[in-house]
């Protein structure tokens, strides 16, 4: 063998090893469809609570205070077309119509196209109350807008069942081969939803090991001793130090080891995943860190191989065949129309749909090179132009998750008001004035985005920010309450616990300014 035909050779294993690797079965993309429009609702549902006071004009943020602190962000946002809760309530129903459609599978792409642009928009609106797990969801789902999310197991109704009685999205047939065996789609948009998790991993245990409490174990048991952030098992871990320190290193080892994800295929690589998944499942029932949990679990969707799907399919075969029964009883099923255009028609619509996957592919590979750029920025390797009409920074998005080290204290807040007729209550929480700490998470916020928000209140030099929330704060209480029970001025008070590892400290009250209900401080 030549020397040519041995590198012939070597980059033909070299192409089919990456391209195993980077490849998402379209089954994986069909589940992380119905993932991804299930967590859209329930984002919607949790977000719902607060609407009023998050997205409206009446609430902590108006657009004018948008668009003052956030100027190029703000105009993303078509929630700032108006700022009546009637248009708040208007967009959240079309993106919840969008998200079930999207789970469905019904209208796939425009589903898609739709769900995403309403969440950038949700986004812009109030930038205040993100986490990391909005970030990750608004990037998956911003990946999955190149990829065929109807082929595989779909269940768009009106569809064909195809000869090994799977139904087929219209969208998939752009990409071809929907009923192959290998049901593998090669795309860079699959292979940057598969980089994008390791990434996030990777970035952050780099950033949580230039930190002592991750390398010695502590890091785990001053995230457990905040009562404000846990839930559930949560507390009771905090008993079992040990135990922490164990979980501890075991979480940044696990992190170091993420790449595997990527280089390893078959049962290795349905290991890792599983391990990932188990760790993220472990935070939901300890930590009240929102969506973002779950969230991390359905970005892991795509890295399960084609094994694992087989065996999903085969126990779940008689399962659709009831359903298509039903559907075909009911006159929702059926075999596929046959074509209705003609041959030059369909000439012309398969080279437009070649070109737009061309672009398609170039759009998204860019646009995973930046993603992957950005990511080094944040971590100082790559020096990126500064540009003072940019909202953000790749240090202010980076992956930092409780890195470089957790917080060190507890912080909750009371907001004690006093209302016409005297009487003193608790703006924030309703009811009575409470000094002392709220047993844990669900009592410490009325929500993960009030803890979000709060921090930033608190971390910030604007006064304005403060005078907005205390303002609404009176408006959320007194579009409820009439008469004596109307409420006349509030004080916000941040109440500090040190988190020690040898025991709890006294609690330090930090006074906020007195705000008067007609907005005016005192």
């Amino acid at each position: 063998m030549t020397l040519r035909e041995r590198l012939r050779e070597a980059g033909g294993r070299l192409h089919r090893g990456a391209a195993c690797r980077l490849s998402v079965d379209r089954r994986a993309l069909v589940a992380l469809r119905v993932a991804l429009g299930g967590l859209l609702l329930a984002d919607l549902l949790l977000r719902a609570r607060s609407a009023a006071f998050f997205y409206t004009d009446a609430g902590a943020l108006p657009r004018a205070a948008l668009s003052a602190r956030y100027p190029l962000t703000s105009q993303l946002s078509l929630h700032t077309l108006f700022g009546g809760l009637w248009w708040t309530a208007l967009l959240f129903v079309a993106a919840g119509v969008a998200a079930v459609s999207l789970a469905a599978g019904y209208r796939t792409r425009t589903a898609a196209v739709c769900s995403w642009l309403l969440l950038v928009s949700l986004h812009a609106r109030n930038p205040m109350v993100l986490n990391g797990g909005d970030s990750l969801l608004r990037r998956t789902l911003l990946w999955s807008l190149f990829l065929p999310l109807g082929a595989g197991l779909s269940t768009r109704v009106g569809n064909v069942a195809g000869g090994d009685g799977d139904a087929v999205d219209s969208d998939s047939d752009e990409y071809g081969d929907a009923g192959s065996a290998a049901r593998r789609c090669r795309h860079p948009a699959a292979a940057a939803l598969l980089v994008q998790p390791v990434v996030i991993y990777v970035v952050n245990a780099a950033i949580k090991l230039r930190g002592d409490p991750w390398t010695d174990g502590t890091a785990v048991r001053l995230v457990f001793g905040m009562e404000s952030l846990t839930v559930a098992f949560g507390q009771g871990l905090a008993g079992y130090p040990g135990l922490l320190g164990v979980f501890a290193t075991a979480w940044v080892v696990l992190l170091c080891c993420a790449p595997l994800l990527l280089l390893t295929t078959g049962r290795v690589r349905t290991a890792v995943t599983a391990t990932f998944a188990v760790a993220h499942l472990g935070m939901a029932l300890t930590l009240g860190l929102g969506l973002f949990p779950l969230i991390s679990v359905a970005v892991l969707l795509p890295f399960l191989p084609s094994g694992v799907w087989d065996g999903i399919e085969r126990r779940g075969r008689p399962v659709v065949s009831r359903l298509r029964t039903v559907g075909t009883a009911i006159g929702v099923g059926g075999k596929r129309r046959g074509p209705v255009s003609t041959s030059v028609v369909d000439g012309a619509l398969r080279r437009t749909a070649r070109g737009s996957r061309g672009v398609g592919r170039i759009v998204a590979a860019a646009l995973l090179v930046g993603v992957l750029v950005w990511n080094a920025a944040a971590l100082g390797y790559v020096t990126v132009p500064e540009a003072e009409t940019v909202d953000v920074t790749p240090e202010e998005t980076r992956w930092d998750m409780f890195a470089p080290s957790p917080p060190t204290e507890d912080v909750w807040y009371v907001a004690p008001a006093t209302l016409r007729s005297g009487a003193t209550v608790d703006a924030i929480r309703g009811g009575a004035v409470r000094w002392t700490r709220p047993d844990g998470h669900l009592t410490s916020y009325p929500s993960a985005r009030w803890r979000k928000y709060l921090e930033g209140v608190r971390w910030s030099d604007d006064e304005r920010l403060r005078r907005r929330f205390a303002s609404a704060l009176c408006a959320r209480w007194n579009a409820a309450h009439d008469g004596s029970e109307r409420m006349e001025d509030v004080t916000v008070y941040a109440i500090h616990e040190p988190t020690r590892l040898d025991g709890a400290e006294p609690a330090r009250r930090i006074r906020g300014r007195a705000y008067e209900c007609t907005g005016t401080e005192r």
